[in-house]
């Protein structure tokens, strides 16, 4: 379904689309969403198989879609209202969303959850320091630290500061002034804070590998957690699972060879926002693993047909499902293995 008025929407996001499952569980936990840039609700519903899980946990999926910025649909990473609680940008809209499903479906306000890729994982980085009372948990693929275009005029590939993306920032700023940039979001909060799991690919093109050890820092340093081990071949081949503390508040996996938005590990993000039982070690469903052999995308991958690609948008790649014509003006060109770019 459908959903326009759940309350507060200050930047006038676009109308949220709701997946609910046929058989709803009581007091569900609630998850949220979020799309690259150049995507939409619908988009990422059909990238990141979350609603297999939905259908099997009985937990409604809220996904939002951007406002327009710069003509694409990235997410407000970059402006004060955005980065403020109830500062008046899409971060309290989408929070919005969030306290209507909560009464909508009865949900579990202990078990709110958002996972996002690209410009949604830096926008769930942005949530979990803006709202770290309503988040319990922030599984972000291919993201920034919060805050990181902080003091840019946008957070899309267009934008002429491009010092977050490229990784210029994470070399310079400390774990400590990362950690004040999230504190700041939200001053005087001393609740408890969302769990963070970061996914980065080493060979990320379009967000440096430098933002993975950035937002760890982050999160690491807010939580007040020290790194203890590293576990290889985890949750699957070439992938490495980065340990903090017990590994229930913060985890990283770095990808070997990875690119931009390494496949969507369902079942060790479930397991690690405590909804499956377990210690996951091995993907389900739809994914695909990092090691599968395939011919490399060369622009024309399969994938969606009958729809387009906004500029800046993904348009194929291993796992891809979506759209892969792009729209006029920019033509799907070729990253890595596993992303490929309309532009």
């Amino acid at each position: 379904m459908t959903v326009t008025n759940w309350g507060d929407n200050p930047s006038n996001l676009p109308a949220l689309l709701v997946y609910t499952p046929s058989n709803l569980a009581s007091n569900p936990p609630i998850v949220v969403g979020l799309h690259p840039c150049g995507g939409s609700g619908p988009q990422f519903m059909a990238e990141f198989d979350i609603p297999a899980f939905a259908d099997e946990l009985g937990f409604p999926v809220l996904y939002p879609t951007s406002g327009v910025e710069d003509g694409i649909n990235c997410w407000d990473c970059w402006s004060n209202k955005s980065l403020s609680h109830n500062g008046g940008g899409e971060s309290q809209g989408v929070a919005a969303m969030v306290s209507w499903a909560l009464k909508h479906f009865n949900g579990d306000p202990s078990r709110v959850f958002a996972i996002g890729a690209s410009s949604g994982g830096m926008f769930g980085n942005v949530l979990a320091a803006t709202y770290p009372n309503l988040f319990a948990g922030i599984a972000s693929w291919s993201g920034v630290p919060a805050g990181c275009f902080a003091g840019a005029t946008s957070s899309t590939p267009a934008n002429p500061d491009q010092s977050c993306a490229t990784g210029a920032k994470a070399r310079t700023l400390s774990a400590a002034q990362w950690a004040a940039l999230a504190l700041g979001s939200y001053p005087g909060y001393t609740g408890a804070r969302p769990k963070m799991l970061i996914t980065h690919g080493t060979a990320d093109t379009v967000v440096s590998i430098l933002n993975f050890n950035a937002q760890l820092a982050q999160w690491s340093t807010v939580l007040g957690l020290t790194f203890t081990r590293n576990i290889t071949g985890d949750p699957t081949a070439n992938w490495k699972r980065i340990v903090y503390g017990d590994g229930t508040k913060l985890i990283g996996f770095e990808v070997a060879g990875g690119g931009h938005i390494p496949p969507f590990q369902d079942k060790a993000t479930f397991q690690f926002f405590g909804l499956l039982g377990g210690t996951a070690t091995t993907t389900v469903g739809t994914t695909t693993s990092a090691t599968t052999t395939t011919t490399s995308n060369t622009g024309t991958p399969s994938g969606g047909t009958g729809c387009s690609t906004a500029k800046y948008g993904q348009c194929g790649g291993i796992g891809f499902t979506g759209c892969t014509t792009c729209a006029s003006g920019s033509t799907c060109k070729f990253s890595n293995d596993y992303y490929s770019q309309c532009l």
